[in-house]
């Protein structure tokens, strides 16, 4: 009884270590993933922005994914989805899916290099090559 209980233990380990992390990375976009565009009527100034999700892997998902909905856009859930904003106010909202982006990504590098850690751009060209 011992010995099936500690062999039943040790494989369930195994499948907790090995096979659960790899089914979650098999859903996570490689590191050619671009964040997409709004669609309809917007015309963006610069194309599609390149997200390396390996160099992000030591954040949670849900800091970006605030929602918890992985697969949803922040434009789809409903939160950024803003898109032509009138006002300088409008700009300045949350919703305003560049402003979103913008306080997340460059917020989030800027502390980083404040603390002297590695981290990603946080001027405009490190994002928006020009072409």
């Amino acid at each position: 009884m011992k010995k099936s209980m500690f062999l039943f233990m040790a494989i369930a380990a195994l499948v907790i270590a090995f096979v659960l992390p790899s089914l979650h990375a098999a859903d996570v976009p490689g590191d050619d993933y671009m964040i997409p565009k709004p669609g309809g009527d917007y015309e963006p100034r610069v194309l599609s922005i390149p997200f390396p999700h390996s160099v992000h892997a030591d954040i949670d998902c849900y800091h970006c994914h605030h929602t918890g909905d992985v697969t949803e856009g922040c434009m789809d859930a409903g939160c950024h989805d803003l898109i032509f904003p009138e006002t300088p106010e409008e700009r300045r909202d949350i919703r305003y899916f560049e402003k979103a982006y913008h306080d997340q990504c460059i917020g989030c590098h800027r502390d980083l290099r404040q603390q002297e850690l590695p981290t990603g751009p946080v001027a405009c060209v490190g994002c928006h090559p020009r072409d």
